[in-house]
């Protein structure tokens, strides 16, 4: 019991030490700078100029970051604000598919015991793989656009389980679409209307409902399905 306890204040002595830390650094130099607004612009300006090698630095970067567990919207979005709504949502939807496929690549072909052996123990390594083994790419849908498993979780999973790589990569390509066009197109809405807040709030809305939306409709639609199977 003393010992859990001490252990319990060495994690919050370290965390401290840590937040402490990048606190002194944000003040000394000062890296709120680096992400207003006029820095952001001269950014993906630069990026513009390099032409197609900005273009290949963007879709390397995006896998890449796909791959190495971060998030995908903020480079999503970085892609919209970069090439504008129409060329960021395919260049973004590019760059998300290719690290999900390389992902799943990996998980199948590369690295496939080690990754087995982490995820054995992972319940949601079981659901995915059970319901491929049920619904085949009904479950991709589900869990792509209702993101109660992480997408980089799932890019491995699916590596693991069942599904053929062509049925995976287009369904998650259909899926990657919508919830992208959706924060790419409300993101440079928002930018070209930066001084009239209430329809800045506005568009803001409209995307969250619809994002709530796109999320729901698989929910419902694999609901609908296993209650139809019931009654048969």
């Amino acid at each position: 019991m003393v010992k859990r306890q001490l252990n319990k204040k060495l994690i919050f002595i370290l965390i401290s030490i840590v937040i402490g830390l990048l606190v002194w650094l944000l003040w000394k130099y000062e890296v709120w700078n680096f992400i207003s607004i006029d820095y952001l612009r001269k950014f993906t300006g630069r990026i513009r100029r390099l032409g197609f090698l900005g273009v290949l630095l963007y879709l390397v970067s995006f896998a890449l970051g796909t791959m190495l567990l971060l998030p995908s919207l903020p480079f999503a979005l970085l892609g919209g604000i970069t090439y504008g709504t129409v060329l960021g949502i395919v260049y973004a939807t590019i760059g998300d598919l290719l690290g999900a496929s390389m992902a799943f690549v990996v998980a199948r072909y590369i690295g496939r015991e080690r990754i087995e052996k982490r995820l054995k123990s992972s319940k949601a390594f079981h659901e995915i793989d059970e319901g491929v083994k049920q619904d085949g790419w009904r479950i991709v849908v589900l869990t792509r656009m209702v993101p109660i498993i992480p997408h980089w979780l799932q890019n491995y999973v699916y590596g693991l389980t069942g599904i053929s790589f062509t049925t995976y990569a287009f369904v998650t390509l259909l899926c990657i679409i919508p919830g992208t066009a959706v924060w790419i197109f409300a993101i440079n809405t928002v930018g070209r209307d930066e001084g009239d807040a209430k329809r800045t709030m506005i568009y803001l809305g409209i995307a969250a409902v619809a994002i709530v939306v796109i999320s729901y409709l698989p929910k419902w639609i694999y609901k609908k399905k296993i209650l139809n199977n019931k009654q048969e």
